[in-house]
């Protein structure tokens, strides 16, 4: 199908194969059948997006820039982290089951601060993103994430796979979406749609990466057409 996106989709993941199986199982209400759901995106227009865990270091550098976060978070897991980059897992979880009163008045008090620095501050900090997210989503836990998750901008012709455990977030812009027959989504944030944190949690690929690292590069067939082959059977995507 073809995605027109004004207003951000839900910061969610899709379960593996077995793990679809089972949420089938045990919550058919929630998730209506037991496949996964590999998506590839293909960008037609400038295309934003979040997409898998950043480096490590990066994350750490915003933390430390950001009082605002850190103060919502327990102190023992945000300190192991900033020491070693250990426990991302622990530094989301608490981020993600935090009060929503606190989460709502962070960024509030957050967004206040940054209205008053300069353009370059304001820049590096990702403020226009953020304050987007706000007007869109006021309050969600949600619009903190784009400081734990790589901000991708896709030029028309890049596109990214979405591997199951994934994280991920369309933002704006139009892209060709290609995905298995399924409709298992598991969200947690930037969405009033139905969020399940839990499960999310303890599927998520945890792993860094790279912007680059994330895109996904077609191979040419020949001088007429090039095709994007991901690693599941369920589907390709040629460009003639």
């Amino acid at each position: 199908k073809v995605l027109s996106i004004r207003k951000a989709l839900s910061i969610q993941a899709h379960p593996t194969k077995d793990h679809a199986e089972q949420l089938h199982k045990s919550f058919p209400n929630m998730y209506k059948d037991p496949n996964h759901k590999p998506e590839l995106a293909i960008a037609l227009t400038p295309f934003e997006a979040l997409c898998g865990f950043r480096p490590i270091p990066q994350i750490q550098e915003y933390l430390k820039k950001i009082p605002e976060i850190t103060q919502v978070l327990p102190q023992e897991a945000l300190n192991a982290f900033l020491e070693d980059g250990s426990n991302l897992k622990g530094v989301i979880h608490s981020l993600m089951t935090c009060d929503k009163e606190k989460i709502a008045l962070s960024l509030q008090s957050y967004l206040s601060r940054l209205e008053k620095e300069d353009v370059n501050t304001q820049a590096s900090l990702l403020f226009p993103l953020i304050q987007r997210l706000q007007s869109d989503f006021t309050g969600d836990v949600g619009c903190w994430i784009p400081y734990f998750m790589n901000y991708i901008i896709l030029q028309p012709g890049q596109a990214i796979f979405l591997k199951p455990n994934l994280p991920h977030a369309y933002l704006s812009g139009d892209c060709v979406e290609c995905m298995a027959c399924s409709d298992n989504v598991v969200r947690a944030g930037l969405t009033p749609k139905h969020i399940d944190v839990p499960t999310l949690i303890d599927m998520l690929d945890y792993t860094s990466y790279t912007k680059q690292e994330l895109l996904f590069v077609p191979q040419l067939e020949d001088e007429n057409s090039c095709i994007w082959s991901p690693p599941v059977p369920d589907f390709a995507v040629v460009k003639i």
